[in-house]
């Protein structure tokens, strides 16, 4: 595993990136995306008939990258798994959408889950790069959850929560990382959007079902089983809470979900499998209009259905039909 050092926000940073708008509404140059994929053991876990979580993960990945962007995107895409995350590009490494998908497509099950150490060092990168400039930051982080690996000496560990989204439990490892997201800080509380905090938009796949913990300690080996969350529905509730209050994506997974919902191809905004005229007329019947995070006909998830997302459909017209 290769190591990586953690970076820290420091306040020099912080008043710098506000004093030229970093944490304005102003508009951006381009986006900057970290694309967090849990690789972890339990990901190898059937998701929806025929696909494991790890595989359903990356076609959700993959539909978002062949998305058409408003703005130029610069991508990061890290995974993670045992005791650290993976960088695999950071953004210095400027590489394309197609190659990010190369590597997305190339990723292999591994350990343990810190998932706590992973998100806040993914912030730390999304803020830290390019701080004396103003770009949309997006961390995109597609996980079955379970946080069972962060050290104790990382900033972002802790107990488990004890009571869910929006009460945190203060110094639970959710708390630390909505924090993380909302100020730049683990242990300073804040609502998100508070002006002069980082503006961060988190997207999050929640890939699960209701596995017991015995079942899930079949497929990982849990080293600090204190830490670990029995039931999805606590990180259902935080992530879902995370990703709302961000201005993020939510989306669940699970084994009764439509196979065309949980993986849809790009351009299919009916999620019916199929991109043909169906999704061109719902396009155009919402094209102009603002939209809240997870509308179908917003593609590229840039909370406007326009002339981007029409392009995505018919970029990809014809995919999975059998009469185009």
């Amino acid at each position: 595993m290769k190591n990586v050092s953690k970076r820290v926000v420091s306040s020099a940073a912080i008043g710098m990136a506000c004093a030229v708008g970093l944490f304005s509404s102003a508009a951006s140059a381009d986006e900057h995306v970290l694309i967090l994929l849990d690789r972890t053991g339990s990901m190898g876990a059937t998701s929806v008939p025929g696909k494991t979580r790890l595989q359903v993960a990356k076609d959700r990945i993959k539909s978002f990258l062949k998305s058409a962007p408003s703005q130029p995107r610069r991508y990061a895409f890290w995974t993670f798994d045992d005791a650290t995350y993976t960088p695999i590009f950071n953004f210095a490494d400027s590489r394309t959408a197609a190659q990010v998908e190369i590597e997305v497509d190339a990723v292999t099950l591994g350990g343990v889950t810190p998932l706590a150490h992973s998100a806040c060092a993914a912030i730390d990168e999304l803020i830290n790069y390019l701080p004396s400039e103003f770009h949309t930051k997006r961390l995109y982080l597609a996980t079955d959850g379970e946080e069972n690996n962060t050290l104790s000496t990382d900033q972002c560990y802790g107990a488990p929560s004890a009571t869910n989204y929006p009460n945190l439990q203060v110094g639970s490892w959710q708390w630390k990382v909505r924090n993380k997201a909302c100020t730049g800080d683990a242990n300073s509380p804040a609502m998100c959007g508070t002006p002069g905090m980082p503006t961060l938009l988190v997207d999050i796949d929640h890939l699960f079902d209701n596995v017991t913990l015995r079942a899930r300690r079949s497929l990982e080996a849990v080293p600090n089983a204190g830490l670990f969350s029995a039931f999805s529905g606590s990180d259902a509730s935080f992530f879902s809470g995370l990703a709302g209050e961000t201005g993020g994506r939510y989306v669940s997974v699970t084994p009764s979900t439509p196979p065309a919902q949980a993986a849809p191809r790009p351009g299919d905004a009916s999620l019916d499998g199929c991109v043909n005229v169906a999704d061109r007329s719902l396009v155009l019947s919402q094209f102009g209009q603002t939209v809240a995070a997870g509308t179908p006909t917003d593609f590229n998830r840039d909370g406007v259905v326009n002339i981007y997302d029409y392009n995505t459909v018919l970029q990809n017209y014809g995919s999975g039909c059998s009469v185009p």
